[in-house]
């Protein structure tokens, strides 16, 4: 009897397995698995956001001023938005996280439903390495309030990314490294507080912002397709494994000078993941923390939700979305079952499988979307990871590599 070749046994396996999962013809995961290009580019193209090319913010979705959800109902108000009578307590309908000052610190003149302050900012710092077109890892560098000419770009965009050894330092930090002995390239990306100037020459003072980070894969931004699929009763297709850990840490504290806008109860860092499903037509958006200190240590308390509004059509993020919180450790597997390890802050290196269909079932569980989660398969959009932070002095870097959709970390796509 003849005995068949490894290759036509593996090729029979791979067709099995694909027909068992019901994948599509066109089987989607991240497109640069285990950062073997390595290409980035900032979410805004280059140039949007400045004279000539305004930022495009648009007001055209069910919230009672035009965003995903009303102001009233959203920590993110409704950013940017102008010509509309202030909410019942008095205070202006843009006023929330993401915005503080009328027209956005800048120019009153109107434009549409805004205002130039908020369309045209001093310059785009995009941000572009190893020459991206159209496969590449997307890039959002914002600081909050970043509808504001605090900073010197827009938002999503807010200030310069560059390289830790670059000159002049910036705070937003970003290198692609080797992995070696492991395949392909890592991640190696930062928040340093310490390398911002808070103070605003704009308004003569320093003034408060809390900066954010994020690098990932997503649908039309440089992934051609979904990341993967999620399901409530859980898969490999909707299931991201990767390396991660704190690469460095300088303790989160206020410089000198920065008392106005900063003290010890509002010190804090995090950093994790977040992924993107849509259903009944809102996108989902799940936040998991892998680490966090301070203010932003939300270890002790159950999941949670929020409203978010991000109005700028230039933007994969547009128009916000439900955000759904957890955190990794003892929260999630009390209110969940989930057993994410938290990342240790010595540096060491954790391998993560994270199964997101089964996060998203957890959030729905417990009632946390305005829509419950539907049956079958849904396209998981994107998969980031972010750092956040919150004072004026000290920093938080963070490792990723060997990313992957479950099914196919062996090989087969």
């Amino acid at each position: 009897m003849a005995v068949p070749s490894r290759a036509r046994v593996g090729a029979s396996a791979l067709a099995l397995l694909l027909a068992g999962l019901a994948i599509p013809a066109q089987a989607q995961s991240i497109r640069d698995a285990n950062i073997a290009a390595g290409r980035i580019r900032s979410d805004l193209p280059a140039g949007v956001g400045v004279t000539g090319h305004w930022l495009e913010i648009a007001y055209g979705q069910p919230g009672a001023e035009g965003c995903l959800w009303d102001s009233a109902a959203s920590f993110s108000a409704c950013p940017a938005r102008a010509g509309w009578p202030d909410r019942p307590d008095g205070t202006p309908v843009w006023a929330g996280g993401q915005q503080r000052s009328e027209a956005c610190g800048g120019s009153t003149t109107r434009v549409g439903d805004s205002w130039v302050g908020c369309l045209a900012y001093d310059q785009n710092p995009y941000f572009a390495l190893g020459n991206p077109a159209s496969a590449y890892w997307v890039l959002v560098a914002n600081d909050e309030p970043s509808f504001d000419q605090c900073n010197e770009g827009p938002p999503g965009s807010s200030h310069r990314v560059a390289s830790a050894s670059a000159q002049p330092r910036t705070m937003f930090k970003l290198d692609v490294l080797s992995n070696a002995p492991a395949p392909g390239k890592r991640l190696r990306f930062a928040v340093d507080l310490g390398d911002k100037d808070f103070f605003c020459a704009r308004t003569g003072r320093y003034e408060y912002s809390i900066p954010f980070l994020s690098v990932g894969a997503q649908d039309g931004r440089g992934n051609s397709g979904p990341v993967g699929y999620v399901n409530r009763r859980g898969s490999p297709r909707g299931t991201i494994v990767f390396d991660a850990a704190i690469s460095s840490h300088a303790a989160i504290a206020c410089r000198s000078g920065t008392q106005s806008i900063c003290s010890p109860s509002s010190l804090g860092v995090h950093a994790g993941l977040y992924a993107y499903a849509t259903w009944g037509g809102v996108p989902r958006l799940v936040f998991i923390d892998l680490y966090g200190s301070g203010v932003l240590d939300y270890s002790g308390g159950p999941p949670g939700e929020s409203k978010w509004n991000w109005p700028v059509r230039d933007s994969f993020q547009y128009p916000g979305a439900d955000v759904l919180f957890f955190v990794a450790g003892d929260s999630m597997l009390t209110y969940c079952g989930i057993d994410v390890a938290r990342l240790p802050l010595q540096g060491t290196r954790v391998r993560y499988s994270i199964d997101l269909g089964k996060v998203f079932a957890c959030a729905d569980a417990r009632g946390l979307p305005t829509q419950p989660m539907p049956d079958g398969d849904i396209a998981l959009d994107g998969v980031h990871w972010y750092i956040e932070g919150s004072g004026t002095q000290g920093s938080l870097g963070l490792d990723v590599s060997a990313i992957e959709t479950a099914v196919f970390v062996d090989g087969f796509d």
